[in-house]
């Protein structure tokens, strides 16, 4: 079931980035940790969209139009994600910071499940999941660092640019 909402998704969103009503994609959350890591569960699949506010109706009636059941949220002021898509399984957040756009742009095309997806670099996954701070971020920022796939000298630049630390981790 999974995989065939990631399919759905994949499908409406390379779509939509080439007809210009959104700017670029890449795939967080855990299963790009599992792009760069030993393998783990996940419940959802996580999207990261470079897109203009004003072609997120569009963009879930898009998704609704491959069979997603999708809605698009918006949180308050002080929200940490701002505006999010949620279809079915699916998370998918609209880029609004700037750390969150570079995300998506040096994002690297991994094959996932036998599709070439663009999932974000070890160094922006671990910037996003240091930024969410949750526990299971935590632990999968150790896990990412652990598979020894992450350049360390971007990481620090990265870091330091975005001002975020390690804490215990480093």
């Amino acid at each position: 079931m999974l995989l065939q909402k990631l399919n759905q998704a994949l499908d409406a969103l390379s779509a939509l980035r080439d007809d210009g009503c959104i700017n670029g994609f890449t795939l967080i959350g855990g299963l790009a940790v599992s792009a760069w890591s030993p393998p783990r569960a996940t419940m959802d699949v996580d999207f990261l969209i470079l897109a203009e506010l004003t072609n997120l109706h569009h963009l879930v009636k898009a998704l609704c139009d491959v069979g997603l059941n999708a809605e698009l949220r918006r949180g308050g002021y002080e929200d940490p994600v701002p505006y999010l898509i949620r279809a079915d399984s699916l998370d998918i957040i609209v880029a609004t910071k700037k750390y969150e756009a570079e995300a998506i742009e040096q994002s690297v095309i991994v094959d996932v499940l036998g599709r070439n997806i663009p999932v974000v670099s070890p160094e922006y996954l671990i910037i996003l999941k240091l930024k969410a701070g949750g526990p299971r971020d935590i632990l999968d920022v150790q896990e990412i660092l652990a598979a020894n796939l992450v350049d360390r000298a971007l990481l620090a630049e990265l870091m330091a640019r975005y001002g975020v630390n390690l804490g215990e981790q480093g």
